[in-house]
């Protein structure tokens, strides 16, 4: 099979796409799958970067990736959902989910059945950042109907899910976004939407039942008095200092660690200064998280954010445009040639 190969820690110099072995027959528990789409997360480059070391299955070379979707082509012992020919979509694991290939061999429950209105591109887009936006608001924030949020970075892959379903569930949202972006997340529902580049959010705003920062670089010292007492602030990085900050001062292996100590002192403070939550929302690839995905899109009440679609052979490149941060949807790997 042909898939993108990392040879050692760096930047997208150190990709590859090569001919390498298929991925394995599935065993107990497994399916295999051959994969017509996969996304491309922050996730991805930072563990292609070395910043995520501590996580296993990084043994070099190593095929990177998070999610995909595709074809069950074999099952293994005690599945019973899927059968071959299939078509499914999931996350399989942050980073090193090796999804980046014509074949994964992976849990059967880290899929779900790919809905047929949905492409495989779309259902590829959704699996980690609807993840990751459920583990934040629903489960994390519990957010209802008539609660105010506000969602950083509204036009990105996390965020634009995020909105949508904050939208489906009746809450009054909040967004912000780049200038060039500002209609795009009217369009998923947002009820007002802030460039963030001519407008401080954190003076700006109050009364929010919960502020979730979906990019991952608010401070979240200045967004708690935006909060209700017994609001929340969620964030998909660690409150304050960015991870360059926290890797230059703990280095690459130990950098997250500073950052949980980070939202620890902010948890107590929140709590000290006005019964508020801090919480950092990790990608936990539940199943139940990964069957509502399916649910809202199967139902439009969200819709799939593709944004540039690339062949294999650019991944390289496709990594390079990730780190740039300005992205409008998902920036997608097709591998159905």
């Amino acid at each position: 099979m042909r898939a993108a190969v990392l040879d050692g820690y760096g930047g997208a110099d150190r990709l590859r796409v090569a001919q390498v072995a298929d991925a394995p027959p599935p065993r107990r528990g497994q399916i295999r799958v051959r994969v017509h789409a996969a996304s491309l997360n922050p996730i991805d480059w930072k563990v292609c970067a070395g910043y995520f070391r501590l996580i296993p299955g990084q043994r070099m070379p190593m095929i990177p990736g998070s999610d995909c979707s595709g074809v069950v082509e074999a099952v293994g012992d005690g599945v019973a959902d899927f059968k071959p020919g299939d078509a499914v979509f999931g996350l399989v694991s942050g980073g090193v989910g090796h999804t980046f290939a014509q074949l994964v061999t992976a849990p059967a429950k880290r899929f779900v059945h790919k809905p047929a209105s949905v492409s495989h591109q779309e259902a590829a887009s959704a699996a980690l950042v609807g993840v990751t936006a459920l583990e934040a608001l629903a489960r994390g924030a519990r957010l209802a109907a008539g609660q105010r949020v506000f969602v950083s970075a509204g036009a990105g892959g996390v965020g634009s899910f995020a909105v949508q379903y904050a939208r489906s569930v009746g809450a009054q949202v909040l967004a912000c976004a780049g200038a060039a972006n500002l209609d795009f997340v009217r369009g998923l529902g947002a009820d007002a939407v802030y460039d963030y580049a001519a407008t401080d959010c954190a003076t700006q705003l109050r009364d929010l039942d919960v502020v979730f920062d979906a990019y991952g670089d608010l401070d979240a010292r200045r967004y708690l008095p935006c909060l209700k007492p017994g609001g929340v602030f969620l964030t998909t990085g660690s409150g304050g200092r960015s991870m360059e900050e926290l890797a230059a001062r703990y280095g690459k292996r130990w950098w997250l660690f500073g950052g949980l100590m980070d939202v620890m002192r902010l948890r107590w403070q929140a709590r000290r200064d006005g019964r508020r939550r801090v919480s950092m929302v990790f990608a936990q690839p539940r199943p139940e998280h990964l069957q509502h995905i399916a649910r809202l899109l199967e139902s439009g009440a969200v819709k799939a954010q593709v944004g540039q679609v690339y062949a294999l052979d650019d991944i390289a490149r496709a990594f390079t445009d990730g780190q740039t941060g300005h992205a409008r949807g998902k920036r997608v790997i097709d591998l159905s040639q």
